[in-house]
């Protein structure tokens, strides 16, 4: 009984950790279309660039938002699905299509270690210096946690500035150019912005899937909220980001954060 035990102790462990470890992020069937091709797209939650449907009933839908000539559309009413976790679409113009998702913050508690382990991963240095200075360490995390993420989505042979829309959320990933503009391998910058203010020293990963293969890179933005990865025109990729500040009603929770996603890709 012990043994069972200990061994459920140390499943739960894992489960928590796994769960904290998790992207999230869009991701269409084709990213390049022709007009009026239907597409679905998925909202995805995993790891390692790979993962399966997430699981809607668990939050609300605050923004799923169409961007594209200049105009937005509300297609929170596309969502469909046992999960509610997909999207039919299709788009009547040329151009680049940006789909921005952001919804309700849920909770999650995580032991103190658990929880130290998890920001040292995130590179959440600012969160882990202030536990800290507070003498917090060896208290558990109590954290709310929001998605804000983007997919570009490309049709026909036209393009625009689609790609680089401040949707508004609190989280945001803008290319500084547009990534199916690019002809070869060369450095794509990406510009971070935390409540519309660009976001130093953040930890940004670069994911790559080729053939069902991912790779990854990580870099720190500079102090203008800039960093750049080499990208070549294969596969599907991923910049994800994530950031935590305290939360305001410690009644609820000690953190809140954001985690963000602009995936492309060239098939």
């Amino acid at each position: 009984m012990k043994i069972k035990r200990l061994l459920s102790l140390i499943s739960l462990s894992l489960l928590c950790t796994l769960t904290f470890a998790h992207e999230f992020w869009l991701e269409p069937i084709k990213f390049w279309l022709k007009k009026n091709e239907k597409v679905r797209i998925e909202l995805m939650v995993g790891e390692d660039y790979q993962g399966t449907n997430s699981n809607g009933h668990k939050y609300q839908v605050l923004k799923l938002d169409h961007y594209a000539n200049s105009k937005k559309q509300d297609i929170r009413n596309k969502v469909s699905g046992d999960s509610l976790s997909s999207i039919d679409i299709a788009f009547a113009r040329e151009g680049n299509h940006l789909i921005a998702f952001s919804n309700t913050s849920k909770f999650i508690e995580l032991e103190a270690g658990q929880f130290n382990e998890y920001l040292r991963t995130e590179g959440l240095d600012n969160v882990i210096k202030v536990r800290q200075q507070s003498n917090d360490t060896l208290k558990s995390g109590r954290e709310l946690y929001q998605r804000c993420v983007k997919t570009l989505i490309q049709v026909g042979s036209e393009k625009d500035d689609t790609y680089a829309i401040n949707t508004g959320m609190q989280l945001e990933i803008i290319p500084a150019q547009n990534p199916y503009a690019q002809k070869s391998k060369g450095p794509l910058a990406f510009k971070i912005l935390f409540g519309n203010t660009p976001l130093p020293n953040a930890l940004v990963l670069a994911w790559h899937m080729v053939e069902g293969k991912t790779t990854h890179e990580m870099l720190r933005s500079d102090k203008n909220g800039n960093v750049a990865f080499p990208v070549e025109q294969t596969g599907k990729w991923m910049i994800s980001t994530v950031h935590m500040i305290p939360n305001r009603n410690v009644k609820k929770a000690d953190w809140q954060s954001y985690w963000g996603s602009y995936t492309f890709g060239f098939y």
